[in-house]
């Protein structure tokens, strides 16, 4: 078999987000309050004390095609990161408490021989779309593997994204950051709009695409108007009403004095302080993509590539 490397940018075309659809989501809004009820809630007045912040980078370092008898596969050599920060929010301190980089070839055929620092790893498909969408899966997985390692400590784990596939480890929540699409109906998006910073709305039960509970938070540091400085977070569906609603006081508690600062982040205040600095970490623990690149292009070489 050999294996060719694509010349143009790798991360071409890489985006994990799907398009918002059209249809309307399936919304019971009556778990915490009634909808005609609705209204900004405020904050416990104390909450978890020691939490979890879990996050992934990916990052696509080469696009191949494998060639055999004439057939030829699309693959991407991949390398994905995942980590856990541990905040004491008494003291205000946060620590890295595992870390973790893995690296990966993604095609529906194997090459038959090591390719360089990327084990072959089966995709089911050889859409180029769907290559993606099974490294994104092992970055989640890794997610999920620095989470359990920590969770233990935690009071609450917040995982970077939505939480789907990742809702078996204790007194976790999914932490959305921008907003692709509206789920409420508009009398009660109203209500997010009116939440001031430190506020959610009552949660609800998103039923569209994979059931879960959710519910919209604002942070401090933006104008609280809009949908500036909002969150919407995550949590399990096997969970009872009342464990759901407890995830969101945890929540409105814990995050706003996470929340990152707009002349240090331009993602800010969504971005949090402790996932901001992980993000970092993490993209230095993937490497150097030029160097990444030679060695493709060496393993390659090995397997009969002509330039």
């Amino acid at each position: 078999m050999q294996i060719t490397v694509d010349a143009w940018d790798p991360s071409f075309a890489d985006n994990p987000e799907s398009p918002s659809r059209a249809n309307q989501a399936i919304v019971n809004a009556g778990i915490e309050l009634e909808p005609a009820d609705w209204c900004p809630v405020d904050a416990p007045a104390s909450g978890p004390r020691r939490i979890v912040v879990v996050d992934g980078v990916r990052r696509i370092d080469a696009r191949v095609e494998l060639l055999e008898d004439g057939e030829r596969w699309p693959g991407v050599c991949v390398s994905w990161a995942a980590g856990a920060v541990a905040c004491d929010l008494d003291g205000q301190v946060s620590t890295v408490a595992e870390a973790a980089v893995e690296r990966g070839l993604f095609a529906a055929v194997g090459p038959g021989v090591d390719f360089g620092y990327y084990p072959y790893c089966e995709a089911a498909s050889a859409d180029p779309g769907e290559l993606v969408n099974e490294a994104q899966q092992k970055m989640a997985d890794l997610e999920a593997k620095m989470a359990a390692l920590c969770a233990l400590e935690a009071e609450l784990s917040v995982l970077d994204g939505p939480l789907r596939g990742r809702t078996r480890l204790p007194n976790s929540v999914g932490y959305i950051k921008s907003h692709h699409r509206s789920y409420l109906p508009g009398e009660l998006n109203a209500v997010v709009e009116r939440l001031r910073p430190g506020q959610r709305t009552p949660v609800f039960h998103l039923m569209s695409g994979w059931p879960r509970y959710t519910w919209y938070l604002r942070l401090p540091g933006t104008s609280s108007r809009g949908w500036a400085g909002v969150a919407r977070l995550e949590a399990a569906d096997d969970l009872s009403e009342e464990a759901a609603i407890a995830l969101a006081d945890a929540t409105a508690a814990a995050l706003p004095p996470l929340g990152s600062a707009a002349h240090k982040d331009a993602r800010a205040p969504q971005n949090l302080t402790p996932i901001a600095g992980l993000e970092r970490r993490l993209k230095r623990m993937l490497g150097d993509p030029r160097l990444l690149l030679r060695s493709v292009r060496a393993a390659s070489a090995e397997t009969g590539e002509r330039p």
